[in-house]
């Protein structure tokens, strides 16, 4: 859960004893597993996968093959661990037969640990859906803890290099960067994320913050009462929305050079762009934090699908451990910090 235990980790500083009963040195123990009851959480989740969409989210089992015998809350559990651990499953099945007890805390039969290649075929067959149903619910989770207000909200996007340059999905940006943009919205008193869409890295900002605010205030009905943003989302639509749909008030920067290298930039703006920088600025402090810690730009697979699904998986990871953090009545660790 701790920054200080993820650092050594991915130094590759820390020696993984091969003694079953060996203390658990990770992020995750099956002790905060049972502490936050992951697995009846997981089969809510996937319960309401069911529910809004029809179908089976579990892998059928091929003509002559094994049949499926690990339980689709089992499975989120251990992919949920698998974030939180940023670890690959292959990494994760090895380490969960050392530790059974894990192995027990997330559902499996005595003896018995899924493979990783049959978790990582239940991970596609599910795709996208799944991972948007147990964001949405780890939020709702925050919300109701009261971790999350939503009363502050921060737009902004940052980028994330493609996993190759044949990536077909991916774009340049001004910047000259290859690869994706991650169009997040924040709650600025908790930085943590509510809602998230991915575009080539090459797509303006301004079309992508109507979208995210409408999912938010869709799927959550968030008491917001401030949006900020930078001067790429002072336009019309944006502004009308804050104002007319969410009854909220824009603090988006407005750049008085739009009008013109003659425009002068008065006192007025001056103060203000001072006074609200900082605040503003809580959403780069963020985006560090899921570089650094938690491997934001580490994608590691080609396409859109494959984008949405990392960030997805970082997002996972933050709301856990604030969840975590706020179990243990440690807001200090709120971020793993």
């Amino acid at each position: 859960m701790l920054t200080a235990e993820l650092m050594p980790r991915q130094q590759g500083t820390v020696t993984v004893v091969e003694e079953p009963k060996a203390p658990d040195p990770f992020v995750f123990s099956p002790q905060m597993v049972r502490d936050l009851e992951l697995l009846a959480f997981a089969g809510q989740v996937i319960r309401a996968a069911h529910r809004w969409r029809p179908g089976r989210t579990a892998l059928p089992a091929p003509r002559g093959g094994r049949p499926v015998i690990y339980r689709d809350e089992s499975v989120l559990v251990t992919l949920l661990v698998m974030m939180v651990w940023q670890v690959s499953p292959e990494t994760l099945v090895k380490r969960m037969q050392r530790w059974p007890e894990l192995a027990a805390a997330c559902g499996y039969p005595p003896g018995v640990v899924i493979s990783s290649s049959q978790l990582r075929r239940r991970r596609e067959q599910w795709g996208l859906w799944v991972y948007f149903i147990t964001f949405c619910a780890l939020v709702w989770v925050l919300i109701g803890r009261g971790v999350l207000t939503g009363r502050d909200w921060v737009i902004d996007s940052t980028l994330i290099d493609a996993f190759s340059a044949a990536d077909a999905q991916a774009g340049w940006s001004f910047t000259k960067r290859f690869g994706y943009k991650v169009h997040m919205l924040i709650c600025r008193d908790s930085l943590l994320p509510i809602m998230f869409l991915v575009s080539p890295a090459n797509r303006n900002d301004a079309p992508w913050a109507v979208p995210l605010m409408l999912l938010a205030l869709l799927l959550f009905r968030l008491p917001v009462t401030v949006v900020r943003a930078d001067a790429a989302y002072f336009t019309r639509p944006i502004l009308a929305f804050i104002t007319g749909v969410l009854h909220a008030t824009p603090l988006v920067v407005y750049n008085p050079r739009n009008r013109g290298k003659k425009a002068p930039v008065t006192a007025h703006w001056a103060a203000e762009e001072r006074r609200n920088r900082g605040r503003r600025g809580y959403i780069e402090r963020f985006f560090a934090v899921l570089k650094r810690y938690f491997r934001l730009n580490y994608l590691q697979a080609q396409g859109v699908h494959a984008a949405y699904r990392h960030a997805f998986e970082v997002c996972l990871a933050v709301l856990l451990v604030a969840w975590l953090a706020d179990f243990l009545g440690r807001p200090d660790l709120l971020h793993g910090l």
